[in-house]
C-alpha cells in the first residue's frame, strides 16, 4: 500500500527567522535555532530569540509501503498460510507555535504531535489452516488514534554565551481500534472494540553555549510518565462483552539524555551532530484478548514490560550555496529493543530505523524565506511472542516499511 505526504509550513515572524536548520540535518534538536519550533526542541534555544516569532505547519499523508511476514505455530492448528496487509494509511500532523521575549528570556507555547496528530489505517490478516476441517480466518482492523502535544517553554540567558530553558509537554491521547473477525469454521462471526486513552507528561531541562561559529546543546528529560486507562467491548452472536480496567500511570520512558553540537568549519559550510541515550525503564500494563474459544471471553492479563536502552545517532550538513540559497542534509539511526511477559506469554521485539533528511531555504526577498523538506525512512520490526493458555503458541513476525515525506513552506520576517 502507497501513500503521498504532502508537508504544508507557513511560518511568521517578527525580527527573526523560523527557517528548517537542524530538522532538516537528521532530525537534530539541541542545536541551530528554528524560531517558535524551538518550544518543542531545545527550550534553551528561545533564549537567542530577540523578538516575537510565530510559526505554523501542517502535514498529510505520505508514500507509505509495508511488508509483513507473520508466522504462526501451534500443535492445536495445521497452518497454510498467513497473509498481512495494510490496506490504507492516512495521516494529520501540525506545529502551531507562539514565542516572545518576556521577563529576562523568551516564553513559548505550542500545539504540535510528536508523530501525527491524527491517524487513521486499516489492517486486514488473512489464515489459511485446519483443525480439521479447513478454514479460513479473516481479521479486519480499522484503527484510529489522535495525539495532540501542548508544550510550554521559557529560555533565559546565563551569561554572554550560556544559555538554559525548562519544557512541559503534555500529550492527551485516545486509540480506539475495531475488529471484525471472520471464520469460515464457526457459524457466527464477531467484532470487538479496544479503546485506550489517557495522558503522558513530560518535563525537560535545556542547556547551550555559543560562540561566533558554533554550538553545543544538551536537553536532559527525568522521565516521561503515562498515565493510561483502557476499555473492550465484545459483540457475539450470543451475547455481549465489556471490560474496563482501572487508571494506571506507568514511566513510559525512562531519563533521557540527548547532546549534540554544531560547528561552521568553512565559510559557506557547517556541520552537525547529536546523540541521544534513553535509559532502560520496566512498567506493568494491561494485555486484553477478546476470543470465541471455547467460548465468548475477554481476557486480561498484567504484562511487564522491559523497554531496554534506546540509542540514536544523527548528523547533518549545512551548505550556503548562494546569499540567497542553502542546502541541509542529513541522516539519523534509531535502535531499540524491549519484552513483554506474563504468567502465561513472553514477547520480545526488535526495532531499528534509518531516517535520511534533505531540504532548502531560499529567500524570495529579505522577509520571505522558502523551505523545503524531503524525509526518507526505512524501519524494520522482529518480534517473537510465546503464549500458554487454552491452547500453545509461538509467533514471529518480520516487518519493513518505507515511508518518504515531502514538504514545503515559508517564513516570513518583519
Amino acid at each position: 500500500m502507497k501513500k503521498i505526504l504532502v508537508l504544508c509550513m507557513l511560518s511568521i515572524c517578527v525580527h527573526a527567522s523560523a527557517q528548517i536548520h537542524g530538522t532538516a540535518m537528521g532530525g537534530i534538536s539541541t542545536v541551530t535555532s528554528e524560531g517558535a519550533i524551538d518550544t518543542t526542541r531545545n527550550p534553551a534555544l528561545l533564549a537567542t530569540l530577540s523578538a516575537v516569532t510565530t510559526s505554523f505547519y501542517l502535514m498529510g499523508n505520505a508514500y507509505y509501503n509495508e511488508d509483513s511476514n507473520p508466522e504462526f505455530h501451534t500443535p492445536a492448528i495445521t497452518i497454510y498460510s498467513i497473509n498481512q496487509k495494510n490496506d490504507y494509511y492516512y495521516s494529520l500532523s501540525l506545529f502551531a507555535g507562539y514565542a516572545k521575549p518576556s521577563g529576562q528570556g523568551t516564553l513559548g507555547y505550542s500545539l504540535s504531535s510528536n508523530e501525527y496528530l491524527y491517524l487513521k489505517r486499516k489492517d486486514t490478516q488473512k489464515l489459511k489452516g485446519s483443525l480439521p476441517p479447513d478454514f479460513e480466518q479473516t481479521e479486519t482492523t480499522i484503527t484510529d488514534e489522535i495525539n495532540p502535544t501542548l508544550s510550554i517553554a521559557y529560555g533565559w540567558k546565563l551569561s554572554d554565551n550560556n544559555f538554559t530553558g525548562i519544557q512541559l509537554a503534555i500529550t492527551p491521547f485516545l486509540s480506539n481500534k475495531k475488529t471484525e473477525n471472520e471464520n469460515s469454521a464457526s457459524p457466527n462471526d464477531y467484532s470487538y472494540t479496544k479503546q485506550e486513552y489517557g495522558v503522558i507528561i513530560e518535563p525537560s531541562l535545556g542547556f547551550l553555549l555559543t560562540s561566533n561559529d558554533s554550538q553545543v546543546g544538551l536537553r536532559l528529560t527525568p522521565s516521561t510518565i503515562k498515565c493510561v486507562k483502557k476499555k473492550a467491548e465484545a459483540d457475539f452472536s450470543t451475547t455481549d462483552l465489556s471490560y474496563s480496567d482501572s487508571w494506571d500511570i506507568q514511566q513510559y520512558e525512562g531519563p533521557q539524555i540527548v547532546a549534540g553540537g554544531y560547528a561552521k568549519i568553512l565559510p559557506r559550510t557547517g556541520i552537525a551532530v547529536e546523540f541521544g541515550l534513553f535509559l532502560p525503564t520496566s512498567y506493568t500494563n494491561t494485555e486484553l484478548n477478546v476470543t470465541d474459544n471455547p467460548t465468548p471471553a475477554i481476557k486480561h492479563s498484567s504484562l511487564t514490560i522491559h523497554n531496554d536502552p534506546i540509542i540514536n545517532i544523527k548528523g547533518g550538513i549545512q551548505y550556503s550555496l548562494t546569499e540567497k540559497l542553502n542546502c541541509m542534509a542529513g541522516a539519523a539511526f534509531f535502535h531499540f529493543i524491549n519484552s513483554a511477559g506474563s504468567s502465561k506469554s513472553y514477547g520480545r521485539g526488535k526495532f531499528n530505523l534509518l531516517l535520511l533528511t534533505f531540504g532548502s531555504n531560499y529567500f524570495l526577498s529579505p522577509t520571505v524565506i522558502l523551505s523545503t523538506m524531503v524525509l526518507v525512512t526505512n524501519s524494520n520490526f522482529e518480534s517473537y511472542y510465546h503464549a500458554e493458555d487454552s491452547m500453545s503458541i509461538d509467533a514471529k513476525v518480520k516487518s519493513q516499511s518505507w515511508n518518504i515525506t515531502v514538504g514545503a513552506g515559508l517564513s516570513y520576517r518583519l
